[in-house]
């Protein structure tokens, strides 16, 4: 093949994929490149603590908009990756990998020690992108067994129950941009393996509910307490540094989350509290 660079002068080649390259432009700038048919795909610009060492090596998947890049940055060797909705690279909070590869749907990862790590997270941060959600997370005792959960809310969402960027909020024809409150989308719960030191989903809580709030986090069994769903997540608003921002803010982001079907119910009695409530639970006897 001659001239492959034809159109993209001083690029450089910073790692490759079954079919495409990963090339930086003479800025800087990252984008994919597929030598055959010539299409380019831009990515989002790296954050100033990625472009150092960026791309020692890199893996893409089929080239569609859910598609995700991971590469392997740094003198740290961690893990980064984008989607092509993006506009951000996310990182993955791990160091010390010398490669990956797509295998069975999954990510694999090869640790300088010679581990195996399963990159399970991407999924989720595919879904969920950090630039239109943030993860708050609680540590519940249950039945003697530790859970981690994950409550998962968008930054703004509108009345449609949709996630948007920041600058959808503004409108050309209107100065006063429009306010969509953050509100909670989703919860995981997981319990930790100690033996395997991981932790694993908890598809069900059977006949107990958990309450996560600002204060403090607990697990209940629903014959402990009247009128309470069991393998429910019972939530209160807990952002109250934000309750001043807005009249539509001030405690509306709480209800019930099932966790048999995913779905939220906000008790119609009350849309908000001004502020935020917190639970106050019976002690064990």
């Amino acid at each position: 093949m001659k001239n492959v660079f034809d159109g993209l002068p001083d690029a450089w080649c910073v790692g490759s994929s079954p079919g495409w390259m990963m090339v930086l432009d003479r800025r800087g700038n990252p984008l994919l490149f597929n030598p055959f048919c010539k299409a380019k795909v831009e990515l989002p610009t790296f954050p100033r603590e990625l472009k150092p060492s960026v791309g020692e090596t890199y893996f893409v998947e089929q080239l569609r908009k859910s598609c995700r890049v991971v590469v392997i940055y740094g003198i740290q060797s961690s893990l980064a990756f984008c989607t092509l909705e993006d506009n951000t690279w996310t990182d993955l909070g791990d160091e010390g990998y010398c490669d990956i590869i797509c295998y069975e749907n999954q990510l694999p990862a090869l640790a300088a020690n010679g581990s195996i790590d399963r990159i399970s997270d991407a999924d989720h941060y595919m879904d969920f992108p950090r630039n239109k959600f943030f993860t708050q997370s609680y540590l519940v005792e249950s039945l003697g067994g530790l859970w981690l959960v994950d409550r998962i809310a968008g930054y703004f969402v509108n009345s449609e129950g949709i996630a948007v960027d920041e600058f959808d909020l503004l409108i050309p024809e209107d100065t006063q941009p429009l306010v969509c409150p953050y509100r909670t989308k989703l919860f995981n719960v997981y319990e930790l393996d100690h033996k395997q030191e991981t932790w694993k989903k908890v598809e069900s809580l059977g006949d107990r509910v958990i309450y996560v709030g600002g204060n403090y986090s607990k697990s209940m069994s629903i014959h402990d307490i009247e009128g309470c769903e069991s393998n429910t997540i019972y939530f209160s608003d807990e952002n109250w540094n934000q309750v001043d921002e807005d009249y539509m803010y001030r405690g509306h982001d709480f209800g019930t989350f099932k966790l048999t079907d995913g779905s939220f119910e906000t008790p119609d009695y009350c849309s908000k509290f001004d502020p935020p409530p917190f639970w106050i639970l019976p002690a064990r006897r």
